[in-house]
């Protein structure tokens, strides 16, 4: 009969962490139906080719009516816009708690089954007989639990911090879905010229609640409750360990996501699962350091991501409203000769901010990195070009304007070399890449 419970446990445990996980993947796909104001990221692409979807009303609504004619007015945006009406800058309460109030119910369903797997004795519930075990009850403070899961995120934010950085297809896909989740959740900061009337302590108040849910929940139950129960069926440590790191995994896989993405989230959350794991048997069968990490590393996540996205969409709208002159005129020009394209003023203006919200450097142009980012970001719901065409296009775009301004100015050669080691593309340039990889996606994709 035990047998049977520990069986109903471990499915409904993972059926329901499962459902949790889907309900905040799929909160990414409820950006694209919200007014994001001039944010591109937070704009879910649709399959409508770039440039020409519905969602560039919203990026340049408020512009326009700011500044009517463009091209009479060249030089700069004199009237600043805020978001303080927009959708994008309220934290939505409800999704918060419904993810709260789901930990705690998968937490409350988790540990009625384990009370009847197991009477009355949840002191027991510990999957290596060789060691002590505190008792989940056992709260009392001590500096050494506390160091040690503060010390257990590191390497977990270290993996994550290099998932950020890399501009691979995979880790572009799971860091806008990241992006998405967050914006959702908490919302934009009120005013880019009033950065310090943003809602920073809010976030990090709600986001400590939901670190504290899900840490206690998921660590209770997948360092808890599955490794006991795969413990008494196996009778086997490894497998009780490597199979509490594989549930953990299988409830961050969406149906849902880009290819490579469950991969790679899978393959993530997968070495937490482990590392989650070593950390409960190298203390002892200590559960709190485990719960402490995955709070920390669930803090960071939501702050950090919040923070950062923030300043990108401060300095894309900031960035944009600048200096529209001679950029637009020479992406005109450039795209009309070369490749025919006729570009209108709304079209010029959604690419501005497409363009410097991928500016991660703040340098005014794209590196291959950021530009690597932005195509998988437009061409994310449908075949995208193969990484190495992103590069030979964006090598033969810099080689060209390399050439043509060391044909115009022979006796500059100190501007020209400096020139050429700029390894990064213009606005127009960038606009010329994309409008390339756009036109030849079929025969360019992977």
């Amino acid at each position: 009969m035990r047998f049977s419970w520990w069986i109903v446990f471990i499915f409904l445990s993972f059926i329901l962490d499962g459902c949790e996980c889907l309900h905040i993947l799929n909160s990414k796909s409820s950006v694209s139906s919200q007014k994001r104001g001039i944010y591109p990221f937070a704009l879910h692409v649709s399959s409508s080719p770039l440039y020409y979807q519905d969602a560039r009303q919203d990026a340049v609504s408020d512009y326009r009516d700011h500044n009517n004619d463009v091209k009479s007015k060249p030089s700069s945006v004199q009237k600043s816009y805020n978001l303080d009406d927009s959708p994008s800058s309220t934290v939505s309460i409800p999704l918060i708690n419904s993810i709260c109030i789901n930990q705690v119910m998968l937490l409350l369903l988790a540990t009625s089954v384990a009370f009847i797997a197991n009477p009355w004795d949840i002191s027991s519930l510990h999957w290596n007989e060789m060691q002590d075990f505190h008792s989940l009850f056992d709260w009392q403070p001590s500096w050494l639990r506390f160091a040690e899961g503060i010390l257990a995120t590191i390497p977990m934010v270290a993996v994550m911090r290099g998932i950020e950085a890399s501009d691979k297809r995979a880790a572009s896909h799971v860091n806008f879905g990241t992006t998405n989740v967050v914006i959702s959740l908490f919302g934009r900061r009120k005013s880019t010229m009033e950065p310090t009337a943003s809602a920073s302590f809010q976030v990090m108040v709600l986001s400590t609640m939901i670190a504290i849910s899900s840490g206690i929940s998921e660590e209770v139950i997948f360092r808890g409750y599955i490794p006991t129960a795969l413990s008494s069926m196996t009778h086997s440590l490894p497998l009780a360990f490597l199979g509490q790191a594989l549930f953990f995994a299988g409830g961050h896989i969406s149906k849902n996501a880009q290819p490579g993405e469950n991969q790679l989230n899978g393959s993530f959350q997968l070495f937490n699962g482990l590392w989650y794991g070593v950390v409960y048997l190298s203390t002892g069968g200590d559960i709190l350091p485990c719960i402490i990490a995955h709070m920390l590393y669930e803090m960071h996540v939501l702050m950090e991501t919040w923070t950062s996205i923030n300043n990108q969409m401060d300095y894309t709208q900031e960035s944009s409203m600048k200096f529209l002159a001679e950029e637009e005129k020479s992406a005109k020009e450039r795209l009309k000769i070369q490749a025919g394209v006729t570009l209108d003023t709304e079209t010029v203006n959604f690419a501005r901010h497409f363009f410097y919200a991928f500016d991660n450097d703040h340098a005014g142009r794209l590196s291959i990195s950021n530009c690597q980012r932005a195509v998988s970001y437009a061409f994310m719901n449908e075949n995208a070009p193969k990484p190495e065409v992103v590069v030979d296009l964006f090598n033969q775009v810099r080689e060209t304007r390399d050439s043509a301004e060391g044909i115009e100015d022979n006796c500059h050669t100190t501007t020209t070399t400096a020139t050429q080691s700029e390894d990064r593309l213009n606005f127009s340039e960038f606009l010329h890449l994309l409008f390339v990889l756009r036109s030849n996606s079929r025969g360019l994709s992977s």
